[in-house]
């Protein structure tokens, strides 16, 4: 099977729609959501692939994404797709009278799967190295007296 930006598109407006929306997205699925253009093109060239057009993705750019990449692929638009709801979003707590509603918490939720994703896809992840450190230097006089 031939995943399409369509069929990509789906998926993502699945997982991630209702978000989407509070953020002012379109969650349309036909293959031309302009809201996902910028997240599947980012994901098509962190895969390791190329776009022709970085502002207008196609299905034949998405086409080019192998069979066994397709799952990390769709983790990578998801992760680019919560990203700009994350900066899309603009809901406040709001507190009248005895009522209060806690909207904020959208945020921090996007963020905590922001960072599994991120975990998973190893993006934010650093690299960890080791070395070794030599002093060069030779005391002198056995005595602590300096010459």
């Amino acid at each position: 099977m031939t995943l399409t930006r369509a069929n990509v598109e789906s998926i993502i407006v699945q997982r991630v729609g209702p978000l989407m929306s509070k953020a002012g997205m379109a969650i349309t699925f036909a293959g031309a959501n302009s809201s996902l253009n910028d997240p599947i093109g980012w994901a098509i060239r962190k895969a390791g692939y190329t776009v022709v057009d970085p502002a207008l993705v196609t299905s034949a750019d998405v086409a080019g994404v192998a069979t066994t990449n397709i799952d990390t692929f769709l983790d990578y638009v998801e992760y680019r797709t919560l990203s700009s709801i994350l900066t899309n979003i603009t809901l406040v707590d709001v507190k009248v009278g005895s009522r209060q509603e806690n909207l904020s918490q959208m945020a921090e939720q996007i963020q905590k799967r922001l960072a599994w994703l991120g975990g998973l896809l190893g993006i934010g992840v650093g690299e960890l190295t080791t070395g070794v450190l030599t002093f060069d230097f030779a005391e002198h006089g056995g005595d602590g007296a300096t010459e």
